[in-house]
């Protein structure tokens, strides 16, 4: 039997057996799990630098009203729009086809008619206006299409019942979306083959940190009204739990491994599991700091990139940086006005 490394309860669905170490949760103590198989079975173990969870939120304090409160949480999400998974299906397969994605994007008529409005935007549109989903995909090509559609089907996420809170979850959707293009266009620059897989990595890579900004200002409890109260208090617990949250989130979803890995580890590089997801984890990690700086999310704006160890790692100088910026605004606003239109 399979037990926890941390509170020893049995592990239940565990995963298909992987040649490379995968993250895991524990639903009881909700510690991350490294599940490393020999051939045999999993072997399970604490994450690289990670410290049991229930040490660090002792009983009473707010840490510790966090994790009470997170179970339910995850657990009331939905799961993952079924147009997500099939898209992403669809972009790992390599007999898929741009007919296939034709297909399939015509079957919702809502998502449809956003990306054609995507297709006609200025940063995209020819002399002729697009009017079907053929000229749209000529136009923008198989991985955008595929790409706008993950973004409007994850859009639903950033929403908050908050008016207090409504431009912050606008920003780290604007953020999101940024990163998620800059992980495309860095897969690019740097000949990744998984550049639609680093799309939807940038796209969730901060979702923990939206559903602690909802409970936190949904949630009726004292210790959320302090958290309410309190700005400081506020950043330091979803700085540090969100990554956390967001391993959960990618488990909830059933999503593949690498997307726990960026989620769990662009904020916590020490604790990358393998040299074999160095290159995936580090491109999320400039991502978000690229869109960061270029005025999306409004943290780490001074930062410099040259000297981030992401940066460095994938090899990336200031000219090649500076690259990745051109357009990234146009081509972020477009995305936000085709989603949320």
């Amino acid at each position: 039997m399979t037990q926890c490394a941390f509170c020893s309860e049995s592990l239940p669905d565990l995963p298909k057996p992987s040649s490379r170490p995968i993250f895991s949760v524990c639903a009881k103590c909700m510690n991350p799990l490294l599940l490393k198989h020999d051939g045999v079975d999993w072997q399970v173990s604490a994450p690289r630098t990670f410290q049991d969870i229930r040490y660090v939120a002792q009983e009473g304090s707010i840490g510790a009203e966090i994790l009470k409160l997170l179970p339910e949480a995850i657990e009331r999400l939905p799961i993952l729009p079924g147009i997500a998974r099939r898209i992403l299906g669809l972009t790992r397969d390599p007999e898929g086809s741009m007919q296939d994605l034709i297909d399939l994007v015509n079957q919702d008529q809502v998502i449809a008619l956003k990306v054609l409005r995507l297709a006609n935007s200025p940063v995209y549109g020819g002399l002729a206006e697009i009017r079907d989903m053929r000229s749209a995909c000529a136009r923008l090509g198989m991985r955008v299409i595929a790409n706008t559609v993950q973004a409007i089907a994850n859009g639903w996420i950033y929403r908050t019942r908050s008016v207090k809170y409504q431009e912050l979850m606008e920003d780290l959707w604007c953020h999101a979306l940024a990163t998620a293009q800059c992980a495309n266009d860095i897969a690019v620059v740097i000949a990744e083959p998984c550049a639609d897989m680093l799309f939807v990595a940038g796209l969730i890579h901060d979702v923990g940190k939206v559903i602690l900004l909802d409970l936190i200002a949904n949630h009726d409890s004292p210790t959320m009204k302090t958290l309410r109260d309190s700005p400081e208090l506020f950043d330091e617990v979803i700085a540090g739990y969100h990554t956390l949250v967001g391993l959960h989130i990618t488990q909830r979803w059933n999503l593949p491994p690498e997307f726990g890995v960026t989620t769990f580890c662009h904020g916590r590089l020490m604790s990358i599991p393998d040299e074999s997801w160095l290159t995936i984890v580090h491109v999320v990690a400039v991502a978000s700091a690229l869109a960061n700086v270029s005025g999306f999310g409004g943290e780490g704006s001074e930062v410099s990139l040259l000297s981030l160890p992401s940066t460095k790692f994938l090899g990336l100088s200031d000219i090649k940086l500076a690259s990745l910026r051109i357009d990234l605004e146009d081509k972020v606003k477009a995305l936000v006005e085709a989603v949320s239109g």
